[in-house]
Formats: C-alpha cells, structure tokens, sequence
C-alpha cells in the first residue's frame, strides 16, 4: 500500500489544481457542508496531509461521508498512529458500518497489517454483532493469497479458540468457500482448523449449510469432499443429544431447500450405510429419501 496522489491527479500539475480548489473550498464558510471532500482530497496529497490530516481524523470519526476511510488510508504509511486510533474510535461507535473495515482489508504492507489485525480484535471484542463485517474482513484477506498469511493466521486463530459465537459462525461460512487459487489453500487449513476445535452447535451447525450450500454451485466441491466435511460435522454434532437433533433437522432442512442436496445425501446414505448409521436417525433418512423422490432425483444405489 503506497501513499498516492489524489484520485485523477496524473500530473504535479493536477494536483496543483486540485490542491487549490480544495483549499478555496475551505476559505469559504458558507461552503461547509462541501469541506469534508476537501479535506479528505488534502489528506490524499502529500503536500498538504500533515496540515489538514487533523481536521480529516475528526470528520471521519464523526461521521462525516464525505471523508471516506479510503482517503484515510493512504495516509497510513506516514502517520500510522493517528489513523488507526481515529479508526479505532469510529468502529467502537454503533453507527459504525462495514466501510471502515472492508478499506482496512487493503491494507497490504506487512507490518501495518499487523497493527490491523490487533485493531480487527479489539473491534470483536467490543462489538460482536459486527461478525458479518469481520468475515468479510477475513474473506478479503485471504484472496491476497500466501503473502498475508502472518499477519491474518493469528488474528483468525485466536477468534477460533476464544471469538464470540456470531464472529466464529461468520468466519465459518468464509472457510467452507471454494475461494481462488490464491486462497484455496489458506482456506481450507482454516477449515480444518475450525472442524477440529469448533464445539458449538450452531457454529457447526451455520458450517454444514455453507458447504451444502456451496455443493449446489458449478464451483462447489466435488461429491466425495463434500461427504467427508458433512460426515465429520455429524460426528462432532451426534456427540450431545442436542447436536444430534439439530444435525437431522438441517439435513432434512436443507434437502429440502437446496437443489439436488437431497440426493446427494441419500446416496450417501444408500452406498456406506454402516458409515452414516451412527449420524443419520432411521426417520431423517427415510425423510431425505423421500424428498428425493419427490424432487426427481434418481438415487444413486
């Protein structure tokens, strides 16, 4: 991440223009409402970002629309510090929305993306119900492939072991994505690292209708893969009678709602039923080999 000109500011002297316009706009007082896009514009251009950056810090973390967190950003790699506490108090706020943290999920150089990191957690900490946010967070992240494994693997680890519900279930969902070449890899090792410490029902629970989910889709993972991850979620549900029956239920839900699941599970059921015997009750198979009667589905023997 570079500090940059001024978006369309090819030349010095564009940004010349663009320096004084935005500097006119701020001599006028009747043109206040039109202020924050100038200041966000001086923040953009290294000549004028120490002078105004205060005046930006202040906008953006009240609100101001007009001082985008993109703007804020470039500023990054000269006054770390300033940013990312400005960024830090508009997230704890309620009103602060996804924005903030879907720009910060560009933020590439090595060692500001570990400062990131820290600010994503703290941010969990005191705000769960950003869980969407996060995931999306996390989704960005892994889709700039290898190179941003150091500074994600911790932040992704720790929210495994000790996140909020909501955060873990989110980034669930994330992991059970096909993804790119670039972050198949990354997401699959976080995926097994969630099947192998994840207890909570409903985050096992939001897991299965992802890779469901993702297995009626042209990039969905093949028959035997999505059998071993479904099969492997059961085991860790049947564990609590609690698990067990929210194990039926989304089997059945989500044969039910998810083309041609029905099938697919009621071949399994048919070809290994020794296997499945110990995660599937005799009712929700017969209740899976119905709906994939009734869908057309022709089971597999």
């Amino acid at each position: 991440m570079g500090c940059g000109p001024p978006p369309h500011a090819r030349t010095e002297t564009d940004r010349g223009l663009l320096r004084h316009a935005a500097l006119a706009l701020l001599a006028r007082p009747a043109d206040v409402t039109l202020h924050g896009g100038a200041l966000a514009l001086l923040v953009r251009d290294p000549r004028t970002r120490a002078r105004y950056l205060p005046q930006a810090l202040e906008r953006f973390v009240a609100g101001d629309p007009q001082v985008p967190a993109s703007a804020l950003v470039t500023a990054l790699d000269t006054h770390a510090d300033p940013v990312l506490d400005a960024f830090r108090t508009r997230l704890r706020e309620p009103r602060g929305d996804g924005e903030a943290l879907r720009t910060l999920a560009e933020v590439t150089t090595p060692a500001l993306a570990r400062r990131v990191t820290g600010l994503v957690r703290e941010v969990v900490e005191l705000r769960p119900e950003l869980a969407g946010q996060v995931a999306a967070y996390v989704d960005r992240r892994l889709e700039h492939g290898p190179a941003a494994r150091a500074a994600l693997f911790p932040l992704v680890t720790g929210l495994l072991e000790g996140g909020p519900v909501q955060v873990r279930a989110a980034l669930a969902a994330v992991f059970a994505e096909a993804g790119t070449a670039v972050s198949g890899v990354l997401r699959r090792e976080l995926l097994d690292l969630l099947i192998t410490s994840e207890r909570d029902p409903s985050v096992l629970d939001a897991l299965l209708r992802a890779i469901a989910a993702r297995a009626g889709t042209p990039d969905g993972t093949d028959g035997s893969d999505t059998r071993l991850l479904v099969h492997r979620i059961g085991m860790l549900l049947v564990r609590t009678p609690e698990g067990a029956t929210r194990f039926d239920w989304a089997l059945v839900d989500l044969a039910r709602h998810v083309p041609g699941f029905a099938g697919l599970v009621a071949g399994w059921l048919s070809g290994t039923p020794q296997e499945w015997a110990a995660v599937v009750g005799p009712s929700t198979r017969r209740m899976i080999e119905n709906l994939a009667g009734v869908a057309g589905v022709r089971v597999p023997a």
